[in-house]
């Protein structure tokens, strides 16, 4: 693993894109979520994704510089198209309308299509925390992106389909849920693609059917799948979650649900922005939010644990930590993306030495 400093990986990220003809902020705002995700400590969908997102542009999934287009309206409520530009560019305007909407009332729902992959979810959720109130996000495959298959199946039927949520604390995080319903998600199989590691066990099928921890057997040919979060035990209730996400957002973005021939992939969402003011005042809520984090953290830890950590902790310290020490980066990744930088004729950073 090779690391360094943010900047670096941010300002050659964002002159990539801009080489394919990204608009100067929209190249900033992609190249600003990769990186984040890496400090995080979400390297699955940090600068690995670069080459990824580079020939999405050159091949034409991308449209450079689409605005978010409005396709149904009311006070609360909204539909729109991202016109197929990048999925963050437009995860970022849907949550910051749902934002806006929210301020006038106590929720508003906003659902989008035409949106390509919005890598982590987090980033969009905590938006809303920054703002006083409580985002949820969703996402299915836009019709495609088939890999998960459904509890008591053999063969790729649904997305990863991710959720997350955000609340409020009165900390530096929010408490910040950002999973998939699927036993590990793509991003973590590039990686473990990218270092030769296998799966985690009862993770994945063969196209037999059976398990298997080699990750080519995922991705074939022919093709396996990845079985859904929980699996075998509980493996029913990472289905159904799975299920419920591709509904709420397939069906009411009118992106559409997971199927065998969709005319694309991508992301459709569905958005929620909920005021916390609307509810209670926002130093009793702080209160009774931060009273839950102390008796959480309070247990006594089980064997082999240190203490407990609540969803989004974590990534906040991973993210201080790397803030000064720099980000990795995986020698395979930095290989391709070392011949991405020599084709766009880009300056290449330095790893850090030590």
């Amino acid at each position: 693993m090779l690391r360094f400093k943010a900047d670096q990986l941010r300002g050659m990220s964002a002159s990539m894109f801009r080489r394919v003809g990204v608009p100067a902020a929209d190249a900033e705002l992609v190249a600003d979520h990769l990186v984040e995700a890496g400090l995080l400590g979400h390297d699955t969908h940090s600068v690995l994704r670069l080459p990824q997102y580079v020939e999405m542009v050159r091949s034409g999934t991308v449209q450079p510089g689409a605005e978010l287009k409005l396709l149904a309206d009311t006070r609360y409520t909204a539909r729109v198209s991202g016109g197929w530009n990048f999925g963050p560019v437009t995860a970022t305007a849907a949550m910051r309308l749902a934002i806006d909407k929210a301020r006038e009332g106590a929720m508003s729902v906003v659902t989008v299509r035409d949106c390509n992959h919005v890598a982590r979810l987090g980033r969009f959720a905590a938006l809303a925390a920054d703002e006083r109130m409580v985002g949820l996000l969703m996402a299915n495959g836009h019709g495609g992106d088939l890999a998960v298959a459904p509890f008591g199946g053999m063969a790729r039927r649904l997305p990863t389909n991710p959720l997350s949520a955000a609340i409020p604390t009165g900390r530096e995080w929010p408490v910040l849920l950002d999973m998939t319903t699927s036993a590990v998600s793509g991003g973590d199989l590039r990686l473990l693609r990218n270092l030769g590691r296998p799966a985690p066990e009862g993770a994945l099928v063969d196209a037999e059917g059976r398990s298997t921890e080699e990750v080519e057997r995922y991705y074939g040919p022919p093709a396996g799948a990845i079985l859904p979060l929980g699996f075998p035990q509980t493996g029913h209730k990472g289905f159904g979650l799975g299920l419920i996400v591709d509904l709420l957002s397939g069906t009411l973005s009118g992106a559409g649900c997971s199927e065998e021939t969709p005319e694309r992939s991508g992301n459709a969402l569905f958005v929620v922005a909920l005021r916390v003011e609307a509810f209670a005042v926002w130093e009793d809520f702080t209160a009774e939010v931060e009273g839950l984090i102390e008796r959480l953290k309070s247990c006594p830890p089980a064997a082999g644990f240190k203490e407990v950590m609540l969803p989004g902790e974590h990534a906040h310290r991973q993210y201080l930590r790397r803030s000064r020490e720099g980000l990795v980066v995986d020698e395979a990744a930095w290989g391709q993306i070392g011949q991405l930088a020599a084709e766009l004729d880009v300056e290449l950073p330095e790893p850090q030495s030590g």
